[in-house]
């Protein structure tokens, strides 16, 4: 598993909707704190695979989670355990929980119970799906333990250590999974992203090049985003986060950014 697959089944029709069903809260409102919260649940994941005081208690997490039924992830979000989701958010989170949630709560416009609820409905099924792909990743002979604390940090290592490679196809991907509509039709990520951003082609043509406008996207430039200021953008928060978390530069993932790095 990969960073793209991880975000694209945590950003899923399903999985908006099961946690839709679980609190109440609108899709749009669902969408939007998941995609300004996951760069901070996966930094949170990180940070207790890789601490000693942490680590195996992190991994017996990931050994009891692998366990859950999300054949059906609609299903499980739906019957989510909310109170397990909030101890796990307090693992992840650690002292930040309060203020991180408010911080997404004020992004995002959504309330911050709305917020705290919704993060403790996705916390379970993060832990399920990392515990599924270490559990995929280690096959020991008989008796052995797949879940130990270098199989964890090397799985987040694997997820999060991987740089550009790891977030170049995040553009593409998830531009058609955040963009819905028409916009996911049009066979072009400039499209897609200038369809975010909610100017369609007018918007496109006024930018100078693909590489500035995904950095307008990502709060980089003065045009799009300054006409954006009332609205959230999911697709800027996920990307502009990962690419933080991954030590990425996110204007370099769009095509022909190479192109306009050679003109200056």
């Amino acid at each position: 598993m990969d960073i793209s697959t991880l975000a694209t089944t945590l950003l899923s029709d399903d999985t908006i909707e099961g946690v839709t069903r679980a609190t109440g809260a609108s899709n749009q409102d669902v969408l939007n704190v998941l995609a300004a919260a996951l760069p901070a649940l996966l930094n949170g994941a990180n940070t207790q695979a890789t601490q000693s005081t942490t680590s195996s208690g992190f991994a017996n997490a990931l050994q009891s989670h692998a366990k859950d039924d999300t054949s059906s992830i609609l299903s499980f979000l739906t019957n989510a355990d909310l109170k397990d989701g909030n101890a796990i958010l307090g693992h992840l989170l650690g002292s930040n929980q309060d203020s991180t949630t408010t911080q997404i709560s004020q992004q995002t416009g959504v309330s911050k119970k709305n917020t705290g609820l919704i993060l403790a409905c996705i916390a379970p099924l993060l832990l399920s799906l990392l515990g599924k792909a270490l559990q995929g990743n280690n096959k020991p002979s008989s008796g052995g333990n797949a879940f130990t604390t270098a199989a964890v940090t090397a799985l987040m290592s694997g997820l999060l250590g991987g740089g550009k490679n790891s977030l170049s196809g995040l553009t593409s991907l998830l531009s058609g999974v955040l963009g819905g509509g028409s916009s996911s039709q049009s066979g072009s990520s400039l499209n897609l992203l200038s369809s975010l951003l909610g100017g369609g082609s007018s918007a496109a043509s006024q930018q100078s090049s693909p590489a500035n406008l995904l950095s307008s996207l990502l709060g980089g430039g003065s045009s799009a985003a300054s006409q954006q200021t009332s609205s959230f953008n999911p697709l800027s928060s996920l990307l502009g986060g990962l690419g933080g978390l991954l030590n990425v530069d996110p204007t370099k993932m769009m095509p022909g950014a190479d192109e306009e790095e050679d003109k200056k």
